[in-house]
């Protein structure tokens, strides 16, 4: 009997850590390298320090710890399911304690699964998990105990320990032995009577003994303590609610009936069914896949996989600003930014160069835009404000290994090597930032490197203030250092067909005789023709460009429909969506 409940206590485990893997490897995954990025991990004693010195920061250190390794989507994902089949395996163990869990064995899984939809938001911080974890752990250790003054001793040590490594969820635990007490060791005399009500004062009173310690902590944030969300102003009312259950549920167990009845192995795995039911009702409305499909297309970017981009770009394509800007990053990196652009959504310049505003997320992205296309120092400044505005004031490694970068092309080698040494006291860029280094200097060696040699070649020389504005100029003014720089020449056009500047198109085109087009791309012969058309009666024989049969074919076939019919639009999308000349006249 005892072998065939181990098998199902394993089985149930098995079940959701690996649903849980699944969810997080194959439908979730970008979630976890979004989480990375905004954290430096350092593995030094004053990092550790700085963390730990107040409630809570203990779970917080190894809540990071765990996450730095989140930069690998699949270890990330078996590091969450890990987590939370370990607090299922926990609380099977406190269910244990205050009752027969054999039977509603899977009520255990409740706080597993609530936190994994938690986890679907980016701003929630895996330093909650772990904290569960501790105190769970130790109120289970608690119930081993069995003379009154050993466990008394236990929980006046354990209570402080708890509040400083867990913060608020400090209050699990005195929950749990204060049930525990009550309930399961009621009979050991009116020992028990002095215990609670000593437990109970000592919790209390932590928080406010602290606020003495703590002076510029408010004492509401003492209550709570640990950062479990990324806005430290805000504590998400389910997080209380899930502390809750992870003492109601133990004690349930303690008036449940007994497994003693016929096909109780049916009731298990209807509640097995029940709960994986709601909980995957609960994903599907807690999930935000679009904002994963976002962190998709940044992740791809910041790791330089532009063809993995447009392979998601060809199954659907992208609407919102950051992915559309990604995806026409990664065309032209590949070089078909004329040629491809408009065979996908185009939601104006925001999808080419987006915007700067104050933001932790944003600007991240946009970054990647301005480091290739060679404004260095604009780059770093976007990074760094999306560093300084992170709510829960962490560092960046992203953001410190782009600085490192930037610093390295424009020649700032000393401050370049600060910021290497300090990714050399982390785990993931520890290789990368030390390789740099042993390069820092050489010159030769940077610039025959793939990717900073075309850079520093191209990069702003000048001092200018840069206008958000005026984006057009900023990319004329690189362009012209090196007419041989067809990124720039390529974003250039591209700004100016997505604001419909026809007027400065061709003057722009014109910059661009350096560089070695084979043919000229399809969006630049739609919009010449286009142009030529306006001043001329027969713009397919007279135009002096290069266009192809195909283009000119294609144009007249739009003018005849766009001419012919009080309402062209649905007509003209089924067939030339993909054209300019539709979305200059389409789109907004």
């Amino acid at each position: 009997m005892e072998r065939n409940t181990l098998y199902k206590e394993s089985g149930l485990t098995l079940l959701l850590g690996g649903c849980i893997f699944l969810f997080f490897a194959l439908f979730y995954p970008y979630h976890l390298p979004y989480q990375e990025q905004f954290q430096l991990f350092l593995f030094t004693s004053d990092y550790l320090a700085e963390t730990v010195a107040k409630p809570g920061g203990m779970s917080e250190y190894l809540g990071r710890f765990i996450t730095q390794f989140f930069y690998y989507p699949w270890i990330g994902a078996v590091l969450v399911a890990l987590l939370l089949s370990l607090l299922q395996r926990v609380m099977a163990g406190l269910c244990k304690a205050f009752g027969d869990p054999s039977v509603y064995l899977p009520l255990s899984c409740i706080p597993s699964l609530f936190y994994w939809i938690l986890l679907c938001d980016e701003n929630m911080m895996l330093s909650g998990v772990v904290a569960l974890l501790l105190v769970t752990v130790a109120a289970l250790f608690y119930f081993s105990l069995r003379p009154v003054g050993v466990r008394g001793l236990y929980g006046f040590i354990m209570i402080p320990a708890l509040y400083g490594f867990a913060g608020g969820t400090f209050l699990v635990f005195i929950g749990l032995v204060i049930a525990w007490e009550l309930l399961v060791k009621k009979e050991t005399g009116n020992k028990w009577v002095g215990l609670v009500a000593a437990f109970l004062l000592l919790g209390v009173w932590l928080p406010v003994f602290t606020k003495i310690w703590l002076v510029q902590y408010p004492l509401s944030k003492l209550w709570v303590g640990g950062d479990f969300y990324r806005f430290r102003r805000i504590l998400p009312s389910v997080i209380p609610l899930l502390w809750a259950t992870v003492v109601i549920i133990p004690v349930l167990f303690r008036y449940l009936p007994s497994r003693k009845r016929k096909r109780s192995w049916v009731r298990g795995i209807g509640q097995v069914v029940v709960l994986f039911g709601i909980t995957g009702y609960l994903l599907s409305a807690n999930a935000d896949f679009r904002k994963e499909e976002v962190m998709k297309y940044d992740y791809y970017a910041r790791h330089r996989q532009w063809h993995r981009i447009i392979a998601c770009a060809d199954k659907k394509t992208p609407d919102a600003p950051l992915s559309v800007a990604c995806l026409n990053l990664a065309l032209a990196k590949e070089g078909l930014l004329g040629e491809k652009m408009f065979s996908y959504f185009q939601n104006g310049p925001e999808g080419l160069m987006p915007t700067f505003f104050i933001d932790f997320t944003v600007p991240m992205t946009t970054s990647e835009v301005y480091y290739h296309l060679g404004f260095i120092n604009s780059s770093k400044r976007l990074v760094f404000e999306a560093m300084e505005s992170i709510p829960d004031y962490q560092q960046s490694a992203r953001a410190v290994k782009r600085l490192a970068e930037g610093n390295l092309i424009i020649g700032e080698y000393a401050v370049a090597a600060k910021y290497l040494k300090i990714l050399q006291q982390t785990f993931v860029y520890r290789k990368w930032a030390t390789a740099t280094l042993e390069v820092l200097g050489d010159d030769a060696s940077i610039e025959a490197h793939p990717e900073w040699g075309p850079l520093r070649k191209y990069r702003i020389r000048q001092d200018f203030l840069f206008s958000e504005k005026e984006k057009d100029m900023m990319l004329g003014i690189l362009l012209q250092q090196d007419l041989t720089n067809r990124m720039a020449h390529e974003y250039l056009l591209a700004y100016t067909l997505l604001t419909k500047n026809l007027q400065s198109f061709q003057p722009y085109f014109s910059l661009g005789s350096q560089i070695d087009y084979v043919t000229i791309p399809k969006a630049y012969q739609e919009a010449l023709l286009y142009i030529w058309g306006l001043t001329n009666t027969d713009p397919a024989r007279s135009i002096p460009y290069p266009v192809s049969n195909v283009v000119k074919s294609r144009m007249e076939a739009y003018r005849n429909i766009y001419t012919s019919y009080p309402n062209p639009e649905p007509i003209l999308k089924g067939q030339f969506a993909d054209t300019y000349w539709y979305y200059y006249h389409f789109r907004k």
